[in-house]
């Protein structure tokens, strides 16, 4: 599988299911989700508070409608992760295995011209994602931000279910099992 390859799968993902059920780990939540477009219902682990959402705030992604979210504008973005079809430099791209799925996996770093759903939770937290929330004069110190992030993508369906930044203040990551999709 080609960067290209991966791109358009990211391109596609929001097509590629209707309904998911999902385990999301990360590290300061655990959720058990159930989700069809515009719907979902989540289980706050191991607390059982429920959550439901119907329909999601508008974002600056203007190609389509986002997820609703429990979380953030990342459980969107990882939900249909068109952000990484453009301004992502994508290498290392590999086969991988998540819960018994294929997976691609790869090593994302954002580029000029990286669109982010929200620029404050971004799938691809860089220095250009932190310049479009902060403004364009805006530098990372050193160690600041991650050197890379690497992703991993369901080869079926296509959302992110697994990312990893390397470096960085934040040392951020998320894992999604995916208990049914259709």
């Amino acid at each position: 599988m080609s960067p290209d390859d991966v791109r358009e799968l990211a391109r596609e993902a929001h097509a590629r299911w209707t309904t998911l059920e999902i385990v999301h780990r990360s590290r300061d939540e655990e959720l058990h989700a159930w989700l069809r477009h515009g719907e979902l219902d989540a289980v706050r682990l191991p607390r059982g508070e429920r959550i439901r959402e119907r329909g999601a705030p508008p974002s600056s992604f203007q190609l389509r409608d986002v997820e609703p979210y429990p979380t953030n504008y990342q459980w969107s973005a990882m939900l249909d992760p068109y952000e990484l079809s453009s301004g992502v430099a994508i290498s290392d791209v590999r086969p991988g295995e998540l819960s018994g799925r294929p997976t691609v996996a790869f090593t994302a770093r954002a580029e000029e011209g990286y669109d982010p759903i929200c620029a404050c939770c971004p799938l691809v937290f860089s220095e250009v994602s932190e310049r479009l929330e902060r403004g364009d004069s805006w530098r990372a110190r050193p160690g600041e931000v991650p050197d890379h992030v690497e992703v991993a993508l369901d080869l079926e369906i296509g959302i992110v279910v697994s990312s990893r930044d390397h470096g960085g203040r934040l040392a951020d990551w998320f894992t999604n099992e995916i208990v049914s999709a259709t």
